[in-house]
């Protein structure tokens, strides 16, 4: 069976998989790149791989996505990147389909050889490292977006996962961290080596503004009166979001003077559950749901505030967009949000699964507009210093041609000019400072600003 989708090469046939592929891309070149990530539906991550494809791109390389999300997989389109539509990693653990899947993509590896796989999510990065290693992949990388548990998460569970990631350290040539905080958290469990992890900070382009969007009318358009504060709220609808405590805060602001409003901008599978949450507690008028939105720098630019509540990240590119907005912002005071709290003045930030800690932040922050202001002013200027997309893309593009060179013949990598100056040798023996690159943040520092 063989179609075309518009503006793509044509696509392979799936007979040989069992009906399960669909395989699209423009061109060819010396260098091909896959990034696997699997059902996990759009979010940050998925921003990072598009970012990471129009670099690889810029450098003459192929680029591909394994996805099966319905919106990523019209972003990978959109972009012109090529899409594998192979069904074999999902986010449930069930060892029978797990293993059928690791075998096709396996088969898939072999016929299509990559010089590149680039593996994200915890699921995704397991199954593709080792499928990726089975196949003979001669470079694996593995990029961290945030562990499957958190700081609050039973000791069980993170020597549970710990080992998991022990095991699959061993499929790859590097894991990519996207904080110094969960760098030596690995280190600190055990993952892997100092040499096996680089920590690479998240860095994101500014959201773009629709200049013919008036405020005023955005505002009334999520149910907001004159005078009222706007929050607004961007994550994936997981348990791990830490969303129930947002609108349980918005109960307990209900009895204050001060009328407020609670945007809650994303999708997900615990979205039912947070409605009837609203519900139950009566914050119906006070909390709306918005899906998936593609307006999030016009949603920033009429909100007033921004309030992350998150149990656990990696490193929140909804944190990097309120930052790149010049936005006032409560958020918790989990590791990596202390981490790039420790470059200054930027945040409030709270206890985490604390709905109390959250109502006083935001109320401390809503009474005192000169704060908002000056945290707004600092959070900007971090962004500009430290976290834009740029300076990430470069640290990744220079991770990939250090591992090209030293893992590929020459002959199959010159993509670059920096591939044919760099001698081939032993993975372990790169260097492993990207300092220059990503910047030193300071140490971070528990609770506070």
């Amino acid at each position: 069976m063989k179609t075309t989708l518009p503006s793509a090469r044509p696509v392979i046939s799936d007979v040989e998989l069992n009906s399960s592929l669909m395989f699209t891309h423009r061109g060819a070149s010396p260098v091909r790149v896959l990034h696997v990530i699997g059902e996990s539906r759009f979010g940050g991550a998925a921003k990072i791989i598009l970012g990471l494809g129009q670099v690889a791109r810029s450098e003459g390389w192929q680029v591909d996505v394994l996805t099966t999300d319905p919106i990523f997989q019209q972003a990978v389109r959109q972009h012109g990147f090529g899409l594998v539509n192979l069904d074999v990693i999902r986010r449930e653990i069930r060892p029978l389909w797990d293993f059928g899947g690791l075998l096709r993509l396996v088969k898939f590896l072999r016929s299509e050889p990559y010089h590149v796989v680039h593996t994200h999510t915890s699921k995704g990065g397991f199954v593709g490292r080792l499928a990726s290693r089975l196949a003979g992949v001669p470079v694996i990388v593995h990029t961290v977006h945030g562990f499957a548990f958190h700081e609050g998460s039973p000791v069980s569970v993170r020597l549970f996962y710990s080992a998991l990631e022990r095991i699959a350290s061993r499929w790859c040539n590097r894991i990519v961290s996207v904080s110094e905080f969960h760098r030596e958290w690995a280190i600190q469990l055990g993952m892997c080596s100092p040499r096996h992890i680089v920590a690479i900070p998240n860095g994101i382009a500014e959201a773009g503004r629709n200049h013919e969007v008036e405020l005023a009318e955005l505002r009334r358009q999520l149910g907001a009166r004159p005078g009222e504060l706007v929050i607004l709220s961007m994550a994936r609808l997981a348990a791990d979001k830490g969303l129930e405590y947002l609108i349980a805060a918005a109960a307990m602001l209900a009895r204050t003077e001060r009328r407020i409003r609670v945007a809650i901008a994303g999708d997900g599978p615990a979205r039912e559950r947070l409605e009837q949450l609203a519900t139950s507690l009566g914050v119906t008028d006070r909390v709306i749901f918005l899906g998936f939105r593609d307006d999030i720098g016009d949603l920033l630019a009429a909100c007033d505030m921004v309030v992350l509540p998150s149990l656990r990240e990696g490193l929140s590119i909804s944190l990097l967009e309120a930052m790149a907005a010049g936005k006032p912002i409560v958020a918790t005071s989990i590791g990596s949000q202390r981490e790039v709290a420790s470059h200054g003045e930027m945040a409030w930030l709270v206890r985490p699964a604390d709905a109390h800690s959250l109502r006083e932040g935001i109320l401390r922050l809503a009474g005192d507009p000169p704060l908002m202001a000056r945290l707004a002013t600092n959070a900007r200027a971090i962004f500009e210093s430290c976290y834009t997309e740029s300076r990430m893309l470069e640290a990744y593009r220079q991770l990939y041609v250090d591992l090209l060179g030293a893992n590929c013949p020459t002959e199959t990598t010159l993509a670059g000019q920096r591939l044919s100056e760099i001698q081939a040798g032993p993975t372990e023996e790169l260097s492993e400072s990207y300092a220059e690159l990503v910047g030193s943040p300071q140490q971070s520092k528990g609770g506070g600003l």
